[in-house]
């Protein structure tokens, strides 16, 4: 009997074991996190070495990596895991922050700020979605919201967000739409984002694209439109523009190709269209409006040295809103004689409206683009005596009223802080200020707290603190905890790369060879050693601290640019100061190289909301050089040199002091070249880089 049981107690416990063994391999919750462990692991990898962290021969690099790649993310899965979200919700979560540490690889891993910030806003969006507060952290950040739109698509807020963001990053929601495209609401995301931006749409238009599936079974008229312009006359056609004039029966599909075709006739349809509130695809109405203005524009001054008859012949029939136009969309090129001469024949042409009625005429398009624009020229008085007094004031109240509405956008907040300090007339200023305060009222009782930030900033930048007084920089710095906005300290040119490192962009454009030509003349003596190569020159500072000044070649506009770049990245160097020399319509292109290290930034060309918005987005504390006009060589090259020298001896920039030195060297200059130098802003006088600080700061609070 014991000898039969013996076997069997033996099976018994064989079988108990090898339970147990399968339970502990069973899938769990733990084990999923095993995933996420692996990919941290296998991004750990990336550079050679599984130790922890990722080295980038940067230190500060070297922090934020290692923050992105193991902090972060282990914060991500710690909260997910804790929580007490549903079993199918954390599943969800989770997986997600798998796919987005999938997307860092061999490529990508060095894009560090990048993957901090985007690993960062998807912390905070898991834990607003376990707070029930998600509309207001997506709004903090629309384009990493929609690159992390995945965490949230089966939220109930997925689909009223992607719409609201397809307004500022149509060409986002795009790219993006596999993260959503499985959904119910995704032919209405898709719809209205096509709707909206028509020529951003045509590119994702090929065969197998999820955007142009989705599109093939919309119901809406205008998508139809929109297809039919696609399949019929092809993607290059101008006819995505004039989709509202269309939809609305003015014009065939083959008119509106025929009128896109004749560059005048197109100008003034588009100009026709956009007089309304809500046109159909105002995303690209508005940018190509921008596009055809600045060509008008730009002829204009291309002509400056013939006569008023020959220069302004190309708008001699342009109404005063068509001439509105021209100027509102053109402020980034627009030379001082071009506006004095289109804001004159507009001034003619008024007949018996006035500038009130023309304004409301074009649907308040940006007026108060215009009023800046006006006030920075001198103008606003003369153009403020078309309308009555009782006009004026509602004009300048309804300028300075509002400017909370625009959810994601202060730049209509910008330009009023901008036209304030260029305006002259004390009761103008009376009637502003008073506005702020009655708007700050406004908006405390309506518990509007980004209204409280523009309002309350307005009222300190002008009001409670005298504009650019003694005591000015300190008590703004100081309010808005922001660094010392009238020194930069030369140790924090040298906290990156060891040297003070500069890249200067030339572009092959009319005017480059000649500026490069200047711009090496003007380091030519003992204190610089200049090397010429095949695709760009270095300019190394002598017997003092290391300086060294990298310009690409105009001619070698694209292969020069590259291989700067490349070799920066092979030796893990992000450039100190970053010059944009070139048209302003290139400098998207130099704004996009700009880092969270980058500590100054030359902006030739205006320093328009949306130049200086970019550039801070991308670091925070940056000093920016900027002009209210296009930048001229002979202005400059004066600038970059007082500035090369002022870091090669070794002292702290105090902007003032240099701008002074600057100034007494172009007063004796030919007064063209010095009316030009009066239209460059330093770092500490650029209210609105001051105020975009500011304000971000103030946000971040919150």
């Amino acid at each position: 009997m014991n000898k039969q049981i013996k076997p069997t107690l033996i099976l018994l416990f064989i079988f108990l074991m090898t339970l147990e063994k399968m339970q502990a391999q069973a899938p769990t919750a733990a084990d999923r996190m095993d995933f996420i462990h692996a990919e941290i692991v296998r991004i750990d990898r990336l550079d050679g070495k599984e130790d922890g962290k990722i080295e980038t021969r940067d230190s500060v690099k070297n922090i934020i990596a290692h923050r992105a790649y193991f902090e972060w993310p282990d914060s991500i899965d710690t909260y997910i895991r804790v929580a007490d979200f549903k079993e199918v919700d954390r599943k969800i979560y989770r997986d997600y922050l798998f796919q987005c540490l999938r997307r860092v690889d061999n490529t990508t891993y060095k894009r560090v700020s990048y993957y901090d910030e985007l690993f960062h806003h998807l912390y905070k969006e898991v834990i607003a979605l376990h707070d029930n507060r998600l509309p207001g952290v997506l709004k903090q950040n629309i384009k990493l919201s929609i690159q992390t739109c995945g965490v949230f698509r089966y939220e109930r807020v997925a689909e009223s967000f992607l719409c609201y963001a397809s307004h500022w990053e149509p060409d986002e929601i795009f790219k993006y739409v596999d993260d959503y495209a499985e959904r119910p609401y995704a032919q209405h995301v898709i719809d209205h984002t096509a709707i909206y931006a028509p020529e951003v749409a045509k590119k994702y238009m090929l065969i197998n694209n999820p955007v142009l599936n989705i599109m093939r079974t919309s119901k809406d008229t205008s998508i139809k439109v929109i297809l039919k312009i696609t399949d019929d006359i092809g993607k290059k056609s101008n006819a995505y523009f004039l989709l509202d004039a269309i939809i609305n029966g003015k014009m065939t599909i083959k008119e509106a190709d025929s009128i896109g075709l004749d560059p005048k006739k197109f100008f003034l349809a588009l100009n026709e269209i956009r007089k309304q509130k809500y046109p159909l695809a105002a995303y690209s109405l508005e940018k190509e409006i921008q596009v055809q203005a600045l060509k008008i524009v730009r002829l204009i001054n291309d002509l400056h040295n013939e006569k008023a008859t020959v220069r302004f012949a190309c708008i001699d029939d342009f109404t005063p809103e068509q001439l509105y136009t021209l100027i509102i969309y053109s402020e980034e090129d627009i030379f001082t004689s071009t506006f004095d001469g289109i804001f004159k024949r507009l001034m003619s042409r008024l007949g018996t409206n006035n500038g009130f009625t023309m304004i409301l005429l074009t649907g308040d398009n940006h007026f108060r683009t215009f009023i800046k624009q006006c006030a920075g020229y001198g103008k606003l008085d003369q153009f403020l005596t078309t309308m009555s007094p009782e006009q004026r004031n509602i004009l300048m109240i309804k300028g300075a009223a509002n400017l909370e509405k625009d959810e994601n956008d202060i730049s209509q907040a910008v330009e009023v802080a901008d036209a304030y300090t260029s305006i002259k007339d004390a009761n103008i200023k009376r009637i502003l200020q008073s506005t702020f305060s009655i708007e700050l009222q406004r908006v405390s009782r309506d518990s509007a707290k980004k209204g409280q930030i523009i309002y309350g900033l307005l009222l300190n930048l002008f009001v409670n603190t005298g504009l650019f007084g003694q005591d000015w920089y300190g008590s703004v710095s100081s309010i808005y905890k922001l660094p010392p906005l009238n020194i930069l300290p030369n140790a924090k040119l040298f906290e990156t790369n060891h040297k003070c490192i500069w890249q200067i962009y030339f572009y092959d454009d009319d005017d480059g060879a000649v500026s490069f030509k200047d711009f090496v003349k003007t380091f030519e003596d003992s204190l610089w050693l200049i090397e010429d190569h095949k695709l760009y020159v270095k300019i190394i500072s002598l017997n003092r601290k290391f300086v060294d000044i990298y310009a690409n070649k105009p001619k070698a506009e694209y292969e020069g640019q590259a291989y700067l770049e490349n070799y920066f990245d092979s030796l893990d160097i992000v450039p100190d100061v970053l010059v944009h020399r070139g048209h302003s319509y290139y400098a998207y292109k130099t704004i996009e190289k700009t880092k969270p290290e980058t500590k100054i930034f030359v902006l030739g060309s205006c320093g328009g909301y949306h130049n200086l918005s970019n550039i801070i987005d991308k670091s925070p504390e940056v000093s920016i050089i900027s002009s209210k006009q296009i930048g001229v060589h002979m202005v400059n090259n004066p600038i970059l040199r007082a500035l090369a020298d002022n870091i090669a001896s070794g002292k702290d920039i105090n902007w003032q002091q240099l701008w002074d030195k600057i100034d007494r060297r172009l007063k004796g200059s030919i007064p063209e070249i010095y009316d030009k130098w009066l239209d460059y802003i330093p770092p500490h006088k650029n209210l609105g880089a001051i105020f975009i600080r500011s304000y971000n700061r103030l946000i971040e609070e919150q």
